[in-house]
């Protein structure tokens, strides 16, 4: 059987002596690969054990990155998002399905459903003792795939400085070789046991590397090269996919592309933000209008690794309405607490409670006391305390307490301002409902 692959080659022709627009003509050609070309190989046990112990890996003894100076962290940093982007962009879930076109999600869009029932062993044991030796330890086996970051058609081209115009011949070289590469690991799956544990053990990566983006790991704050790429050798986008997500320059950018789901643009590339944010899988396309639909990811806010593996991911989106905010839990705008967050500038000390109401709040006197317009506070009041003091005693039945609550609100409804804007008469509908028991602790929790 022969597999056919589509190679672009692309040329930039300049054309208009005053804008010195490029114009970008394709010619395709096509690399035939013949299976003999991969060479011999066995086809190993697929298995998905939390204690399978990694073939031709090795236990990291130095945790210090001092003890290896000519160890290039940054390098390792690539190499790793290299192999985790292979995994996010060009995978699926491999314990349900053994097609890519039968998998409903991808992970691009979130973590597998339902998390993992166990964290690869090795990546567990080497990811939990720290950032270093986990970034150690995943290099090591990244490298031993066969299709490695450096022999990228991409990186090839970037460590190289070729053009298409002006080095065809050798990206046409590197492309057949990295193709080879990749078909190889597809078939061999080295040094895995089998596509369930290469799927188990980079799926417990991505949640490391994503924990540790979130956490704001100095180390990943910029790459320092390109990371647009589906490190798919060099794919229909070409060298560069120029995602504005993708852009090194943005703190943390490349991590999250490289690591994370994307909560607020769940689609595998876009050319312009506002694909994303006028795209209908934005979860702030549809409780905004057109202006108000971007999506923000506050890394402080998710740094819980269990929350993270349930795709719990918490995201921020613009409400219309003043006092309310974006809920990821429940995906829509809820009301602000301003009482329970104590944002708000009712006087406690002073005799006042804070009534929470829809997108906004209010200032209330608390039982027992009552509002004086001259003065503008709640004052304590000798009447409603003898009166509340009956409630006290034993053996009152239900007439004499409405009466009571009835005498305490007909003062109230007389006071002035802003505190008295509680409906007496929803709040008397309430109060006849209620059992002695509860109106007690209603009293102690006013006193």
């Amino acid at each position: 059987m022969r597999l056919l692959f589509s190679f672009v080659i692309s040329s930039f022709i300049i054309i208009g002596t005053r804008s010195q627009n490029l114009k970008l003509t394709t010619q395709v050609e096509e690399i035939n690969i013949d299976d003999e070309d991969v060479g011999h190989v066995v086809t190993t046990e697929q298995v998905l054990d939390p204690k399978i112990k990694l073939v031709n890996s090795a236990d990291i003894d130095e945790d210090d990155e001092e003890a290896d100076p000519s160890w290039d962290k940054n390098s390792a940093i690539c190499d790793v998002a290299y192999f985790l982007r292979a995994h996010k962009f060009e995978d699926y879930d491999r314990r349900y399905f053994t097609e890519i076109s039968e998998s409903p999600k991808r992970h691009f869009q979130e973590f597998p459903k339902p998390q993992l029932k166990a964290l690869h062993w090795e990546v567990h044991k080497e990811c939990e003792a720290g950032f270093v030796q986990c970034l150690k330890y995943l290099q090591r086996i990244a490298n031993l795939m066969a299709l490695r970051r450096k022999a990228d058609t991409v990186t090839v081209m970037w460590e190289n400085n070729w053009s298409l115009t002006n080095n065809t011949q050798q990206i046409f070289r590197a492309q057949k070789e990295c193709q080879l590469a990749q078909k190889r690991d597809e078939i061999t799956h080295v040094p895995f046991q089998g596509p369930l544990e290469r799927f188990q053990w980079r799926t417990s990566a991505s949640y490391y590397m994503c924990w540790f983006t979130m956490l704001g790991t100095p180390e990943l704050t910029h790459f320092g090269q390109p990371c647009d790429n589906h490190a798919d050798c060099l794919g229909i986008y070409g060298a560069h996919n120029k995602d504005p997500r993708a852009e090194d320059k943005k703190p943390f950018a490349c991590a999250l592309y490289s690591f994370c789901p994307d909560t607020c643009c769940p689609i595998k590339h876009i050319w312009y933000w506002k694909d994303c944010f006028q795209s209908k899988v934005n979860p702030c396309y549809d409780e905004n209008p057109p202006a108000n639909r971007k999506c923000y990811l506050n890394r402080e806010q998710n740094r819980d690794f269990k929350s993270l593996m349930k795709n719990e991911i918490n995201v921020t989106c613009k409400c219309s309405d003043a006092g309310y905010e974006w809920s990821s839990r429940f995906g829509l705008c809820v009301d602000v607490n301003e009482c329970g967050r104590e944002t708000h500038n009712c006087y406690l000390k002073s005799g006042q409670s804070c009534l929470n109401l829809p997108g906004n709040f209010d200032c209330v006197c608390r039982i027992g006391y009552i509002y004086n317009p001259q003065e503008k506070k709640c004052q304590s009041s000798s009447k409603l305390e003898n009166l509340l003091g009956k409630l006290t005693r034993k053996h009152k039945n239900e007439t004499e307490i409405k009466s009571i609550f009835a005498l305490i609100f007909e003062k109230l409804g007389k006071s002035s301002g802003s505190v008295s804007s509680i409906s007496s008469l929803l709040f008397m509908e309430f109060i006849v409902i209620m059992n002695k028991t509860i109106l007690y602790s209603l009293l102690v929790l006013f006193k």
